[in-house]
């Protein structure tokens, strides 16, 4: 049975889209990037072109097929090999041969270059364009916020071009922001629903991106002052904290602090002289954000203090949305740049509500508080500099929490209360500041209590209040701010622990329980960041065995009513277990569970 050509093809224009033909030839971007130049739908250029924004061009001279003529001199007398380079081939750690994208001149007959000249450098292939491109855009989502270490619009310019490929240090950083977003997505961060999370799971490689930016870095040595280099280092110390790899942090950290002092670059008149506007925000960006993660640090993990803000001379960020900021000038109506006054020099707070920067700063200011509280109360040890310097500041810690929450009472509304999410960038980089400022004042004021040796009660009222202030943020903040969070809530369990070196009477053990189980619901929101499902659990299970150990002692252990002290207005203190009457009762954590004390540390699970 034969059909009618004429009317096929009528019903093939109606019904169904014409067949789309072979490219041939590939154009200037696909030929320089090495991969499969695709039509357009509309049949106008490459969609490839299309999807990353760049004019779809022909310009290179095509080669000539087949063998070339025997004789023929000039550029037709080349053999094959020589025009196009081999494809190599590099070994990762955590996956199996890269393909390094070939370098592809431009014009081979205009090609002039030397032939004792190393190739040009090329990125190995990790993962695709399109995977890179919705990485850096979580990155702005839900790390930037906390860590802006990139003016918005010229990085995600640069990605789209892929100019990463060809460009070793921004290679490594790109490689560095893909291993720090994998990892919130595996850790469950990623609560906006627009994006498909089963998916980014199949398509990123956390481990991969972190081994190759680590890779690339240490390649670089430690002799580059390329600012992508230092950033890079930055990047990965949080991404090394996401991991649970606390010494990696370490190693990082220290590599950005070695490099910065090689320079000094915590003094702003010693950065280079031709950067422009936007890589100078982004130093001071950069360097006020690893100051915060400096100090951090110091509190969670009990290190040393490797930057000191009176001995550094660098300016706050400018208080201006990314899209006012180019290397032209700072385009918001009535800001003025020169105006600017150095972090010394900000002797009154004025946090403005138009610009989540603002918050940012405040936030700084809170950190440099923690430095000095850190420098004054923490180990207070008498020595022979006791001597020499004599203190005669009259500052105690609790005028200082007095100051400090006048400070916090004084920002704008946006910045003390936390909405939920609106999955809006704008709306959220707001609520982003609310919610980090609540945790940082929440981890000053625990520094300082427990620095002026708190009581009991003391130190379980101020648990309850960081507890309290942290339900108050809505969960996919905390989520968002993923590993952190849990470290300072690691810290209060270090401060709850020391309860149990002591005697508790019936009043404490009941502040003590009740702190306890709040924290417990406050895990249980977050234990997709834990990956574990047991850390709740394990404290309700703990609380359990309190309450039978109380009921048990207090059947068993009560004194006979004739005994008991007429004059005894004293809380009654747990009594011991072996039933002698008067008898010291030994450490409280040997009837309860001897892991117990060890188990309100918290330590985040690697």
């Amino acid at each position: 049975m034969s059909s009618d050509p004429s009317l096929h093809g009528s019903n093939a224009s109606a019904g169904s889209k014409p067949k789309q033909r072979r490219i041939s030839r590939a154009c200037d971007y696909c030929h320089r990037r090495s991969i499969r130049c695709r039509p357009a739908d509309d049949g106008a250029g490459c969609q490839n072109c299309r999807d990353f924004a760049q004019t779809c061009t022909y310009h290179r001279t095509p080669r000539r097929r087949g063998v070339p003529a025997r004789g023929s001199g000039g550029g037709g007398g080349a053999s094959r090999g020589s025009e196009l380079p081999d494809v190599k081939l590099s070994r990762s750690p955590s996956q199996g041969d890269l393909h390094i994208i070939p370098e592809v001149q431009q014009s081979l007959a205009g090609s002039d270059a030397s032939p004792g000249l190393p190739p040009a450098w090329r990125a190995p292939y990790i993962v695709s364009q399109a995977t890179v491109v919705d990485l850096v855009d979580l990155y702005f989502e839900i790390v930037y916020p906390i860590f802006p270490f990139f003016h918005q619009p010229s990085f995600t310019r640069k990605i789209s071009r892929a100019e990463y490929n060809s460009n070793k240090p921004l290679f490594a950083t790109t490689m560095a922001v893909c291993a720090l977003v994998s990892g919130r997505v595996r850790d469950g961060s990623v609560m906006n629903p627009r994006w498909d999370v089963q998916a980014l799971l199949r398509e990123t490689l956390p481990d991969t991106f972190y081994a190759e930016a680590k890779r690339q870095l240490l390649d670089d040595g430690c002799d580059s002052s390329d600012f992508n280099i230092l950033r890079g280092h930055a990047i990965m110390a949080i991404t090394a904290i996401q991991n649970g790899k606390i010494r990696e942090m370490h190693h990082h950290i220290g590599i950005y602090h070695m490099l910065m002092d090689m320079d000094g670059l915590h003094d702003e008149a010693n950065w280079p002289s031709g950067i422009g506007i936007i890589e100078r925000e982004e130093r001071r960006r950069m360097f006020w954000s690893i100051y915060t993660l400096d100090i951090f640090t110091s509190v969670v993990w009990g290190g040393v203090i490797r930057s000191r803000e009176q001995q550094s001379n660098v300016t706050y960020p400018a208080e201006v949305d990314d899209q006012y900021i180019s290397d032209g000038g700072i385009a918001l109506p009535g800001f003025s740049p020169s105006g600017l006054s150095p972090p010394i020099a900000r002797l009154v707070l004025t946090a403005q509500s138009d610009c989540w920067i603002s918050g940012w700063n405040f936030i700084t200011d809170l950190y440099r508080v923690l430095e000095h509280a850190l420098a004054r109360f923490r180990d207070r040890r008498r020595s022979f500099m006791s001597e020499i310097i004599d203190d005669q500041s009259t500052v105690t810690e609790t005028s200082i929490r007095n100051k400090v929450l006048q400070m916090y009472l004084n920002l704008p509304e946006c910045f003390k209360t936390t909405p939920a999410m609106a999955f809006n960038q704008k709306q959220d980089l707001f609520g982003f500041q609310a919610a980090n400022i609540t945790a940082s004042l929440q981890l000053l004021r625990i520094v300082l209590f427990a620095a002026g040796g708190a009581s009991i009660k003391e130190r379980c009222q101020i648990a309850s209040d960081v507890v309290d202030a942290f339900n108050s943020i809505p969960v996919q903040y905390c989520l968002a701010i993923s590993k952190p969070l849990l470290h300072h809530l690691g810290g209060i369990g270090s401060i709850l622990g020391s309860v149990f070196e002591e005697r508790l009477s019936e009043a404490e053990y009941t502040q003590v329980r009740s702190v306890m189980l709040a924290m417990a619901r406050l895990l249980e929101n977050l234990e997709t960041i834990h990956r574990s499902s047991c850390a709740s659990e394990n404290l309700r299970s703990q609380v359990s065995r309190i309450d039978e150990y109380m009921s048990t002692q207090r059947q068993h252990q009560r004194p006979p009513l004739e005994e008991t002290p007429v004059n005894a207005t004293a809380q009654p203190m747990l009594p011991p277990v072996d039933g002698a009457r008067g008898a010291p009762p030994p450490p409280y954590e040997q009837h309860v569970n001897s892991e117990m004390a060890a188990d309100w540390s918290f330590q985040v699970p690697p």
